[in-house]
């Protein structure tokens, strides 16, 4: 099966090289950096609050991102490096590859058909984890609670009529490392009908250590579409997780599909009142009842010593949000924002933290029934390429 398998790309190689009437390299270089001050009700000190990783700290002038990246693309080869810092990466990355955001080549096998291996951003979801791709720096909690890298293969293809097709075979779900013996499969497939309207499916499914899951099954789906037209500028995404988990206690070891499945949806809407200045307004619920890739943590006090920690309660979570926010862009490479969040959990806990509690002992400032986040945001961005022809 190798030989063959090996036999196969080695003759699809061939005929894509074969195929190159013109051998060009292109050589990229990127930076990108994103600052914020953010302020939250509720909040008793500096510190990290629970659910974002966009101006995560209350009372604070941070650091979101900043990344630099390479890129190089031959007729036949490429490869990609992105190297990054900040609250996001702290937040949302974990292991010792923390620091690096991308590292991947590839390989084109025929004509429009590439494989490429390595560590990739998630293929899944419907924002980018970076503000500067999306109409808002605040990201809603259904990317927040979703993956934001992975590492594996990639075989990507695209059509002549604007599809795009991928296959991943993935360590799993957030992850460098595989923790298991099974691997995670995906799959995205998106289409550009014309310059205004487009359309992406995206999915993965394996055996995951996530939420509550310990070595269960989870299924993981994305729908999104954007429509751009005129002055305004609308997006609409949901996410729909179900998992089947194994439980050692039970009878038959195996607990099956959890009662609820996770959904996450959005709808944005972002109008231009010029090329430099536009409001965008996001509604947004997150509903994870089961915990399948999420847990609700509250500050409790250990009896023993009166010390304050964040604990996690797998009763699971629905959280609704609103986000208000204004965007002035004095060129294409930057951006300064000021945006207002409202989240409301109606099961959260609704007394005030217990005395003596310190957020920054516990590690974060957990969420009570409602709260308010003000942030503004700036980024500057620069991308250049070097084209070179033999």
């Amino acid at each position: 099966m190798t030989r063959t398998l090996t036999l196969l790309i080695l003759l699809l190689s061939a005929n894509g090289f074969a195929q190159s009437d013109k051998d060009t390299t292109t050589l990229s270089f990127g930076a990108y950096a994103d600052g914020y001050y953010s302020y939250y009700t509720g909040a008793n000190e500096v510190a990290y609050q629970q659910h974002d990783a966009i101006g995560a700290f209350h009372n604070n002038f941070g650091l979101n991102i900043a990344q630099m990246s390479a890129a190089i693309e031959s007729d036949r080869l490429r490869g990609v490096l992105t190297l990054h810092a900040g609250d996001i990466p702290s937040i949302a990355w974990a292991g010792r590859y923390r620091g690096i955001q991308e590292a991947n080549t590839g390989v084109r096998l025929a004509d429009r058909l590439w494989l490429d291996v390595g560590f990739f951003k998630t293929h899944v979801g419907t924002e980018s984890f970076l503000p500067k791709d999306n109409h808002m720096s605040i990201i809603a909690l259904g990317t927040f609670y979703g993956p934001f890298y992975q590492s594996g293969a990639r075989l990507s293809y695209d059509t002549k009529s604007e599809w795009h097709f991928e296959l991943h075979a993935i360590n799993g779900y957030n992850l460098h490392i595989d923790i298991n013996e099974y691997k995670t499969f995906g799959i995205l497939a998106s289409h550009d009908f014309g310059d205004h309207f487009g359309l992406s499916y995206s999915a993965m499914a394996g055996q995951e250590n996530i939420g509550q899951l310990r070595d269960g099954y989870l299924v993981y789906q994305n729908a999104f579409a954007n429509l751009d037209y005129d002055k305004v500028d609308i997006q609409i995404g949901l996410d729909v997780a179900v998992a089947n988990q194994w439980h050692a206690s039970s009878p038959t070891g195996l607990m099956g599909w959890l009662p609820n499945p996770l959904i996450a949806g959005l709808a944005a809407v972002k109008y231009h009142f010029s090329e430099s200045l536009a409001s965008t307004f996001r509604a947004e619920v997150f509903s994870d009842e089961s915990s399948i890739n999420s847990t609700r943590r509250n500050a409790e006090i250990i009896a023993n010593t009166g010390e304050s920690i964040a604990i996690g309660d797998w009763s699971g979570m629905t959280i609704y949000g609103a986000t208000i926010g204004f965007e002035y862009k004095p060129s294409q490479n930057g951006f300064l924002r000021l945006e207002s969040r409202m989240l409301y959990d109606p099961s959260a806990p609704s007394s005030q933290n217990p005395v003596g509690y310190s957020a920054r002992q516990a590690g974060m400032n957990p969420m009570l029934g409602n709260r308010l986040q003000i942030i503004a945001t700036a980024g500057f961005f620069f991308d250049k390429t070097f084209k070179f022809a033999k």
